[in-house]
């Protein structure tokens, strides 16, 4: 089974380009509400005097329905103020451009990659980021979103094995031997048919395989006839 994703390898590219890895902490905690949101009073932090009253929410909080929103409408209002325009064909991604100058940010929820061609553009836009947000800056990317980057003389290998091998071990399927096909060639007549002992856990494996065939199309087949 070929595990590398992508190799990228055009001569000189990798080593113009800068790419570092960012972390939003506490992200759906960065929204503000546009709607009208009353909780009851958290345990623990009850008024006495007051039990029938409610807390009116300014700020949005994990676990609220609007969060999500909150926060990615407040970070996309941030990168449109310093320049950056959102992608019309993927909402997670945005670019900046500037003459020969290239930005691109792309989010996933709170994980950020920061990629572009001038280092000190990509330093300056961390920097205001991080006056905006409390943000963990992590480097240069290792392992983002079940991706593994792996940094070659001349490109980059994004890799996925370290992903695969996490669902064999969540299957328990470490140990077991590999085919050439992903598919049985035989049907069996006596096939089992008796449900699945932990629904959560095959629901678990049958989503990561799910998220395994965007780069991995010569999987969908068979992933997608055992779910």
């Amino acid at each position: 089974m070929r595990m590398d994703l992508l190799n990228v390898t055009r001569p000189g590219w990798w080593l113009r380009v800068l790419i570092r890895q960012l972390d939003v902490h506490n992200a759906f905690l960065n929204g503000s509400l546009a709607e009208t949101v009353y909780m009851r009073q958290p345990p623990g932090y009850e008024d006495k005097t007051k039990p029938d009253h409610v807390c009116f929410l300014q700020r949005s909080l994990y676990g609220l329905k609007q969060a999500p929103r909150a926060w990615f409408t407040r970070l996309h209002d941030f990168l449109c103020s310093v320049g950056f325009v959102p992608s019309k064909t993927d909402v997670s991604l945005f670019i900046y451009s500037d003459g020969a100058v290239q930005l691109y940010f792309l989010v996933y929820v709170d994980d950020i990659l920061v990629m572009g061609s001038d280092s000190q553009r990509v330093s300056g836009i961390v920097a205001k980021l991080a006056a905006e947000f409390k943000i963990r800056d992590m480097g240069a990317p290792s392992f983002f979103l079940g991706i593994e980057t792996v940094p070659l003389s001349d490109g980059v290998l994004l890799s996925q094995r370290r992903y695969i091998q996490d669902i064999l071990k969540r299957a328990g399927m470490v140990d077991c031997k590999p085919v050439s096909t992903p598919v049985s060639v035989v049907r069996s007549d006596d096939a089992d048919t008796t449900p699945y002992a932990d629904p959560t856990h095959y629901r678990s494996i049958a989503g990561a395989l799910q998220y395994l065939t965007v780069t991995r199309p010569d999987l969908s087949f068979a992933v997608n006839r055992l779910c």
